[in-house]
């Protein structure tokens, strides 16, 4: 696959690579182009296709500022653009700086950057695409550095085609020594990057060491772990469609810096498919996964599924996973900042409420009541989750709103008269604990009325003998706040 015989081929090859991104007459492309063999390559490619397939190019260079040749650099690029005759963008940005501010290595920092700025450029110039120049080399190295690090059968894949919708990478299947050949038969000059003979980086010990040790067994080495990679590649593509059309069945639930799965579905899958969905989980709160690895993934399907009910465990990033009776939480834990902003959101715990003709809003509850007062007859009594009817008589005002206590008690309908702990109650309707300090208490100086969304007391609800009836009705402002995963208690007597 790598080792053509005739160097004219290479543009057979690259042509039948682009063929497999959906471009389209009058697109543009941004040519990311360094000033390295392989990205002056893909230029070169690119440029003779141009007219043929109807689309333009325009060049985007980065100077990262990390060697004093790069200044030299950018002009060889511009020189080459000008005899082409193609639009360029050149840019210097501060990446070691940047790289420092935020903690990141010299090689994720470029990249970061480095991306950012070609969307930025394609945004700017109007570009669908970008055109990285990724070769088979690349593939094959980076094949080798996720199997060293312990990458699962997703990062094998190494380098794909496409990402995020608009960067392709037409070299994938042409080797480092076809574009040089290719470069070298054409008279086409190029930056030699003195980096990539320094052996401190690990990509480099693998291409100067690690892979003519491997030729020595094979000397095809390369073309079959590309091979490997491009077939983990199409087999992952497979299985994330299979998982995304799984994720409806899951019963998902996203509130904000959480999610969940139903529990019993989740564990029906196999292994592999739960591993998937666990990963895309926490992909969904923090995207890039940034140190969550296999362990933690395996410590979810092996300790946190088959565990105690009520049990939480705690990763990186501030992530927890919590075991709740019908369903597995994935949620990300606010930091200090946020915490004490969130209480303040949430003050004050108690609300005192009165009859009144128009709707209560009580953001920091995420809900509307409506408290309505009427003589007997004059309405329907409601008995609900989300509505209740009480005798006035029997109760006095103000009522108060406000969050569960340890110790508290009161008499739940369909009890037959026996007081319950709220706590057993929570228990018994399987309410996670972190859920529990959201669900309203409403109460008076008698007693404890409603849990909000579950259980009503029995002995303050309206009856055939009573005079006066209040009927409290609930709306969620924030279905986050309120729980609906809760069915309907209907009045039972």
């Amino acid at each position: 696959m790598l080792s053509l015989h005739k160097n004219q081929s290479i543009l057979k090859t690259f042509t039948q690579s682009l063929k497999r991104f959906p471009l389209q007459p009058g697109d543009k492309i941004v040519v990311a182009v360094s000033g390295g063999a392989d990205s002056i390559c893909l230029l070169h490619l690119l440029r003779q296709l141009a007219f043929s397939r109807a689309f333009t190019l325009h060049v985007a260079h980065l100077n990262h500022g990390f060697r004093p040749e790069a200044s030299q650099e950018a002009d060889f690029v511009r020189r080459r653009c000008e005899k082409w005759n193609i639009p360029i963008t050149l840019s210097a940005l501060p990446v070691p700086r940047i790289c420092k501010e935020q903690r990141l290595s010299k090689q994720e920092g470029a990249r970061q950057v480095r991306y950012a700025f070609l969307k930025e450029v394609a945004k700017e110039v109007g570009a669908r695409w970008v055109a990285l120049g990724h070769t088979a080399d690349d593939q094959a190295e980076t094949f080798l550095i996720r199997l060293l690090r312990g990458a699962g059968s997703q990062g094998l894949g190494a380098i794909p085609r496409m990402r995020d919708g608009m960067i392709i990478r037409p070299l994938l299947k042409i080797s480092r020594e076809q574009i040089l050949n290719e470069l070298s038969r054409e008279e086409i000059a190029f930056i030699e990057d003195p980096s990539n003979q320094q052996d401190v980086y690990l990509r480099n010990r693998i291409r100067h060491r690690l892979l003519p040790l491997l030729e020595e067994y094979n000397p095809k080495m390369k073309e079959a772990l590309f091979r490997e990679a491009e077939l983990l590649q199409e087999e992952n593509d497979f299985l994330n469609h299979y998982m995304e059309a799984l994720l409806p069945g899951l019963g998902i639930e996203r509130n904000k810096g959480e999610i969940a799965f139903d529990l019993e579905r989740l564990k029906s899958l196999h292994p592999a498919l739960q591993r998937r969905i666990v990963r895309w989980g926490l992909d969904q709160l923090y995207p890039g996964l940034k140190g969550i690895g296999f362990k933690h993934i395996e410590t979810i399907l092996t300790k946190a599924l088959p565990g105690p009910t009520g049990k939480v465990y705690s990763f990186p990033r501030r992530f927890r996973i919590e075991k709740g009776y019908t369903r597995l939480f994935l949620r990300t834990i606010a930091s200090e900042e946020e915490q004490a902003e969130a209480s303040l959101r949430l003050l004050p715990s108690e609300v005192s409420l009165s009859p009144s003709p128009s709707p209560i809003d009580l953001p920091q509850w995420g809900l509307r009541l409506t408290l309505s007062l009427h003589r007997n007859g004059e309405a329907p009594f409601s008995f609900s989750s989300c509505a209740a009817s009480f005798d006035f008589d029997r109760i006095s005002t103000p009522l108060t709103l406000r969050v569960w206590r340890p110790g508290d008690s009161f008499v739940p309908t369909g009890m037959g008269g026996g007081r319950k702990k709220l706590q057993d109650l929570f228990i018994d309707a399987k309410i996670p604990k972190s859920r529990r300090a959201s669900i309203p208490v409403l109460t008076c100086s008698e007693g404890i009325l409603w849990v909000v969304g579950l259980r009503l007391d029995d002995r303050f609800l309206a009856t055939e003998k009573t005079k006066e009836v209040l009927t409290i009705k609930a709306q969620a402002l924030d279905r986050s706040s309120f729980p609906s995963r809760v069915k309907p208690f209907p009045r039972e007597r």
